[in-house]
């Protein structure tokens, strides 16, 4: 739970480094906790609770990337790689308005591809000391 507390305290801090075992708490706690409102959303088909998943997914979205980006910097990358699966989704949306199912699917399988490098990223171990600050302890 600290690690999810510390992501928010760390709220807008996008430099530094941040360890495997910190992203990958923060990113298991949002997801138990968005599961289990999403259970109780469901079977009490409530208004409220499909608020609260709304707000929590809204307030989630600044340390969820700064969070990345600490991630991506302990293993020596920049923080705009997370942004690069986008590149394949504007190929999707140019091949669907073209109607061209080569250039949509090419864009489907780079979006793919580039995610899963980031997921590789994302689980690699830390680097030792790099231009993005010392080792995590």
């Amino acid at each position: 739970m600290k690690h999810f507390i510390n992501a928010f305290k760390l709220y807008g801090v996008f430099s530094g480094r941040s360890t495997r075992e910190e992203y990958w708490m923060f990113t298991l706690i949002y997801l138990i906790v968005y599961i289990a409102l999403s259970i109780v959303a469901y079977f009490i088909n409530s208004e409220m609770f499909s608020l609260l998943l709304g707000i929590l997914s809204l307030a989630v979205i600044v340390p969820s990337i700064s969070i990345t980006t600490r991630r991506l910097h302990d293993v020596g990358h920049s923080g705009w790689w997370q942004l690069s699966p986008l590149i394949g989704y504007l190929f999707i949306f140019i091949g669907v308005a073209q109607e061209s199912t080569i250039l949509a699917g090419a864009g489907g399988a780079l979006a793919l591809i580039l995610f899963i490098l980031i997921l590789y990223f994302l689980v690699k171990p830390s680097d030792e000391d790099n231009q993005y600050g010392a080792k995590p302890q």
